[in-house]
């Protein structure tokens, strides 16, 4: 199995205070000097450890170029969208290209990047386009995948039918990274529900060219994955095998909505049977979408997704084993206490963030509704950005507030991605929205202000505002 280089940890960063309080009547420049110089994206890492972003604007649907990081400091864009309109003369734009559909970068251990984007044809018709590079990230090529022309079955907020595998802290391979795919088939009781047909595509290469491979039906009964925020990643590949996680639509009144892991054998194309390894809640809700990652010995981890619910974790009882598992239990228990004189509260945890780090302890990013547990806003119901991180010996800490509001209670959404570098670093790329502060005709061009990414050098402990020297203090020497 590849994973992390063996080179140790850099020092911690000099930390910003926690949490980081936006004051809403700012910005980040006047509050706290940052004035990034590159694209406000999650990064990514190929295997000497240099980091490529894509471009995104405050819209939810735009990209358009890569940007590189070479070794003098210098940040290089080059084109996505060449490929695609070389493809697709009637190209008109990209869709959901802000996070909606993973807006990653992935590299195999040759250092091949991967990205996926959802185009839009003039004249009508969708497509998702599977892109490759072969050449550290300066010219690109493509492959469409199935079902991108997709029929919307509900107006949901958080759409997407396509999905890559995304590096999590031990799942490097030599092969591409596995793509998801998805098609609504039909409505499904519930306020965020839909039932869809799941396949997994296995890309190969023959020379330098990247083939897919026929789709695999995973379920019939998928509910579908929400990666506007939290976007933990649905597989975890160790050699020839990819473990694979969802979750699946239920019957009204049922426990929750049904989390079930499989092995797929990318030689054979072939599905071990699926094994139901918790039940999230609230049942029949997408945003129960499940992540999984590998350790360095093999043991598969598994998170639900939950909606203002508590996340539930359990292990594989053996490595590289998808068909046993540790009884579910939950991350965290309390968090917002409900009724007045109550000292524990439950937990109310949204958009799953999931990493594995080289010592093998576990990090979770994601929205914590919190009440009564801290002196902020008298009290009141908030929303914050927190963590918490499971040690090697399996003990999970509090939850630690990373990002809220200096100046306004209430609901809010970070629009969150985490990824972890070849070093074992922490990258977290966020935004702050608050639909209370825009009217409802300005909300949707201001879902991604005070974009920013942080990184933590110490496993999560102290945080900074991320700068190009910490990218370059990253890399490997050639």
């Amino acid at each position: 199995m590849l994973g992390f280089t063996s080179l140790a940890l850099t020092p911690p960063a000099i930390a910003v205070p926690l949490p980081i309080r936006i004051d809403t009547r700012s910005s980040l420049a006047r509050q706290f000097g940052y004035r990034p110089g590159y694209a406000l994206n999650i990064p990514s890492f190929d295997p000497w450890n240099r980091p490529a972003i894509r471009s995104r604007t405050p819209s939810r649907d735009v990209t358009s170029t890569v940007s590189r990081l070479d070794g003098d400091g210098t940040w290089v864009a080059s084109t996505l969208l060449r490929a695609v309109q070389r493809a697709y003369p009637r190209f008109q734009s990209t869709v959901n290209a802000g996070g909606y559909v993973s807006e990653r970068i992935e590299f195999d251990a040759a250092g091949r990047a991967y990205t996926l984007l959802d185009i839009r044809l003039r004249g009508g018709g969708r497509r998702n386009v599977l892109l490759y590079s072969l050449d550290g990230c300066r010219t690109w090529r493509l492959v469409t995948l199935p079902f991108g022309g997709r029929r919307v079955v509900y107006d949901g907020h958080d759409g997407g039918t396509a999905s890559l595998e995304q590096y999590a802290g031990w799942n490097t391979s030599e092969r591409p990274p596995l793509v998801a795919v998805w098609r609504p088939i039909s409505d499904w009781p519930g306020r965020r529900a839909a039932r869809n047909l799941l396949y997994v595509l296995a890309p190969s290469f023959q020379g330098r060219r990247l083939v897919l491979s026929t789709p695999t039906l995973v379920s019939d009964k998928f509910i579908g994955m929400t990666y506007a925020a939290g976007g933990a990643s649905f597989a975890a590949t160790s050699g020839s095998t990819s473990y694979i996680v969802w979750a699946e639509v239920a019957d009204p009144g049922a426990p929750g909505t049904p989390t079930y892991v499989c092995a797929f054998d990318r030689d054979t194309a072939t599905l071990t049977a699926p094994t139901l390894v918790a039940q999230a809640s609230p049942v029949n809700d997408d945003h129960d979408t499940p992540g999984i990652v590998l350790d360095g010995e093999g043991y598969l981890y598994v998170l639900t997704g939950a909606h203002n619910a508590q996340f539930l974790y359990a292990h594989s009882l053996a490595p590289r084993d998808a068909s046993a598992w540790t009884t579910p239990v939950p991350v965290l228990g309390t968090g917002a206490v409900q009724t007045v004189g109550s000292t524990t509260g439950i937990a109310r945890q949204t958009y799953l963030s999931l990493a594995c780090l080289p010592d093998d302890s576990l990090v979770i990013v994601y929205r914590q509704r919190r009440a009564g547990v801290d002196p902020d806003f008298g009290g009141a119901s908030y929303d914050a950005l927190s963590l918490q991180r499971r040690s090697p010996d399996g003990v999970w800490s509090d939850a630690v507030p990373l990002v809220c509001s200096a100046d306004r209670a209430g609901y809010v959404c970070y629009h969150q991605k985490l990824t972890v570098d070849r070093r074992g670093r922490l990258y977290l790329s966020l935004s702050y929205f608050n639909p209370a502060l825009y009217p409802p005709k300005q909300r949707q061009a201001n879902r991604f202000r005070y974009r920013m990414v942080l990184i933590s050098k110490d496993a999560g402990t102290t945080w900074d505002f991320a700068s190009t020297a910490d990218f370059l203090e990253g890399m490997t020497p050639d």
